[in-house]
């Protein structure tokens, strides 16, 4: 599954997932497919499936 870059729209929507995650969302690389985040004071990156996946989950990617 490749996601294009949807612009400002698709940016907030991902902020807005990892709010609820309770993350920060950094920013989004259309071309890796990586989503940048902030979880307790230290930077992550994740695949984009594997946040969407765990955000439809309803759980944290960090234990």
């Amino acid at each position: 599954m490749n996601f294009q870059d949807l612009g400002r729209g698709a940016r907030i929507e991902l902020a807005k997932m990892a709010k609820q995650l309770g993350m920060k969302f950094i920013g989004y690389n259309p071309s890796a497919q990586q989503v940048s985040l902030e979880y307790k004071g230290k930077g992550l990156t994740y695949p984009l499936e594997a946040f969407i996946e765990e955000y439809e989950k309803g759980s944290e990617l960090v234990q």
